[in-house]
């Protein structure tokens, strides 16, 4: 888990570092702000083995934590078709056919957005998927490896370490899947709604806090959240929210 706890480090370092901002709550950093079309102010670039000598390296984002490319074993460098054709792209990597999000990685196509989460739901996160997901990785070849199958491996590889930064009880589950020795543990309902939702909570968060009347929860985005699961994820209190999150997304709000 050393990854892991090299991640939150790094992602506290490079917060936004306003002391204003959310100045009663220290614990829960606030990324900078999104600036997609340039290159982000750093990268977090984690090397992760797997069995023998096969490995990667994931470049994520320090604005949004996003994974941007990463690296098979012999040093070849690819990238995510564009989201917006103004966005950033990695110098001198490949950029593939398909996008970085979770309906293209895990929906195929399917579904589009927050509606993933029902793909999502299924996705391993022990310890074997996770070595099997880098093993995958490390030998991809776009020529020979199937769209489906580097798609489930990168998936895992956001889930299992960067979604489980945004959120503590996507980090626990982890860790108690690594630490129970064995056995397949897939993300769940609860999980893969969270990981859709975490700009809509960073926002409600945001709003909450930039708000006079603290005991307000009815923002656009907090009316949302806390109607039942699936339409919501019944988080019904600012102290709720932030127990859900750690790291705030800077997104667009509908303030």
């Amino acid at each position: 888990m050393t990854v892991h706890k090299k991640m939150k480090e790094w992602i506290y370092e490079n917060r936004y570092k306003d002391p204003k901002d959310l100045e009663g709550y220290p614990d829960h950093p606030k990324l900078v702000e999104q600036q997609l079309e340039k290159k982000p102010p750093h990268w977090f670039i984690p090397i992760l083995m797997g069995r023998g000598n096969k490995y990667t390296s994931l470049s994520f984002r320090s604005d949004n934590l996003y994974l941007s490319a990463f690296t098979n074993a012999k040093g070849e460098l690819f990238s995510f078709k564009l989201e917006n054709p103004l966005e950033f792209v990695v110098p001198g990597s490949r950029v593939l056919n398909f996008k970085s999000n979770y309906g293209d990685l895990v929906a195929d196509g399917r579904a589009e957005g927050e509606q993933s989460w029902q793909y999502l739901a299924d996705l391993r996160i022990d310890y074997d998927a996770v070595q099997d997901s880098v093993d995958v990785v490390s030998e991809y070849d776009p020529q020979t490896t199937p769209d489906r199958r580097i798609k489930r491996a990168v998936a895992t590889l956001i889930v299992v370490f960067m979604e489980s930064q945004r959120f503590p009880c996507i980090r626990q589950a982890v860790r108690d899947a690594w630490m129970s020795g064995g056995g397949k543990v897939k993300l769940g309902q609860r999980g893969a709604q969270l990981v859709v939702n975490w700009k809509r909570i960073s926002c409600a968060v945001r709003i909450w806090d930039s708000m006079e009347d603290k005991g307000k929860w009815d923002s656009t985005e907090a009316k949302k959240l806390k109607q039942e699961p699936p339409a919501g994820l019944r988080i019904a209190t600012p102290e709720e929210a932030l127990c859900t999150i750690w790291p705030i997304v800077m997104g667009r709000c509908s303030y």
